[in-house]
């Protein structure tokens, strides 16, 4: 289910809100834990009903194994909990390779080794990628006795819990169960509701508003890079950019304003990335809870830094190899990645090779992550190739004119046909004009204050309410464009 649906805004939302409240007034809390579960399951199983299969063989497989952990430490060998956790973990790596990497590995050997393997396309299970990183980190840390066996019903609580279920953020253990545990989240109150409820409007707003519009050209361009000169190419790039943040974000703060409104806290995951003066600090903001997933249970297991310059610099190429390989099965992630991984070792290797004037350095990092983006997002490497060859030796030929002409909206829609009909002489300044403007508010958006510093200063404020109120009736008006958030591919 989406959160930028009419279902769920109408229908499923209020549901769990008013379900989970309700069943609080019981003294067992239990009832209100199952109804947020079943809620759960109905939330990932609308999509895909097969789906939910499984997600459920996930937990169970994930369950039992952290049970026969409990049924080791209780005996004493902490060589069992090692055998146990590396087999848990093996266990999800492999789930997550059937389905998302394995017709990857058959072409790759049809194509290196010449062989002929035939196998059906294996459809990727949504979040598939999130609820699998986020039950390793459980079962390494149960291996590690940082964390205690908990309740089934908990543990499909912090598994299954819809806002963070499929695109994340990341959630560790610790940071759900210990607030689902806390009484006080068991009351309803006004201040969690309307600030949860403020964030998921700012979120759905960003995915609506910017991110689908910035869409339409974006979309359109990648599938017609051949014809793209110079200027186009470069405002393609910088769209995408701006689409793949304003899509991300603006889902990670409907997931974190669904979560407060039912009285939970989840991890920040985007800190203005665009504010970064070095690649290093772009991954210290941008997607946060997966650098810290990957920090603390790839990077610090093979050694951080405390091995040498060399090793170090292994290890973080590592780190980004495996966050490319996150991302996707296509070769272009593994460059993307090793694109990452390559400017982050520069860094650490020369860390005084940066300019005096710091906006000058957030520059350099944009164009690069910008850059490397170009390849994230294209279908192939011959693809990407093409598109940077556009970019730096693609001339002039006035395409830029025409890709603008992309840009129909339901909110420009009677003025573009005012203009056919009066003044069709008007209609590429008009263009030009829409593609100018969505250009500098998204530049604006980017480089401004996070929602939740607008939240407290403007948020309880009757302008801030007036603003809230229409950005949400603008959005939810604009809901029969619905489209599915980047980062499910993921």
């Amino acid at each position: 289910m989406l959160f930028n649906s009419v279902i769920f805004i109408a229908v499923f939302l209020p549901l769990s809100l008013a379900g989970w409240y309700l069943l609080q007034k019981l003294e067992n809390p239990v009832p209100a834990k199952l109804f947020l579960i079943g809620m759960s399951f109905w939330f990932y199983g609308y999509y895909n009903i097969s789906y939910l299969w499984i997600l459920l063989a996930s937990l169970c497989f994930n369950y039992l194994v952290s049970g026969l952990m409990e049924k080791c430490r209780a005996e004493g060998p902490r060589r069992g909990r090692k055998i146990l956790t590396a087999a848990g973990v093996l266990g999800n790596l492999g789930l997550l390779f059937y389905f998302k990497y394995f017709n990857f590995f058959i072409d790759n050997c049809n194509f290196f080794l010449h062989t002929d393997i035939h196998v059906e396309e294996i459809a990727l299970p949504l979040g598939i990628s999130f609820f699998t990183f986020q039950q390793i980190s459980f079962l390494v840390e149960r291996g590690r006795g940082n964390v205690e066996q908990p309740s089934l019903e908990d543990y499909c609580f912090f598994v299954s819990f819809f806002p963070q279920l499929i695109a994340g953020p990341i959630v560790l253990h610790s940071e759900l169960l210990p607030q689902l545990q806390e009484r006080r989240n068991r009351y309803f109150s006004w201040d969690n509701f309307y600030d949860g409820m403020t964030l998921f409007i700012l979120g759905l707003a960003k995915k609506v508003l910017l991110a689908d519009s910035l869409a339409v050209l974006v979309t359109a361009e990648y599938g017609n890079i051949p014809a793209l000169d110079a200027p186009s190419a470069w405002l393609v790039i910088f769209w995408y950019m701006g689409e793949l943040y304003f899509d991300f974000s603006g889902y990670c703060d409907m997931a974190r304003g669904a979560a407060g409104m039912l009285g939970f806290r989840l991890p920040e995951n985007f800190d203005s990335p665009f504010h970064a003066g070095s690649v290093r600090e772009f991954w210290r903001r941008w997607h946060i809870t997966l650098s810290r997933f990957l920090m603390q249970y790839v990077y610090i297991p093979l050694g951080g830094n405390r091995k040498g310059r060399a090793r170090q610099c292994l290890n973080l190429l590592t780190v980004f190899l495996v966050s490319g390989l996150w991302h996707g099965a296509n070769w272009t992630f593994v460059v993307w990645g090793l694109m990452h991984g390559c400017a982050v070792v520069f860094e650490t290797l020369f860390p005084k090779a940066r300019f005096r004037w710091e906006p000058l350095n957030k520059l350099v990092t944009g164009v690069f992550v910008t850059l490397s983006f170009s390849i994230f997002r294209s279908d192939s490497l011959a693809m990407a190739g093409l598109l940077w060859k556009k970019l730096f030796l693609g001339g002039n030929t006035g395409m830029l004119t025409g890709i603008c002409n992309t840009l129909w909206f339901p909110e420009n829609f009677a003025v573009l046909k005012f203009l056919q009909k009066a003044f069709p002489g008007l209609l590429n300044p008009f263009f030009i004009s829409c593609m100018l403007l969505l250009s500098a508010v998204s530049l604006l958006l980017i480089r401004g204050r996070k929602a939740e510093q607008w939240i407290e200063e403007k948020g309880r404020t009757l302008s801030g309410s007036l603003i809230l109120a229409t950005l949400f009736v603008w959005s939810f008006l604009s809901l029969s464009r619905v489209s599915v958030f980047l980062y499910f591919n993921f």
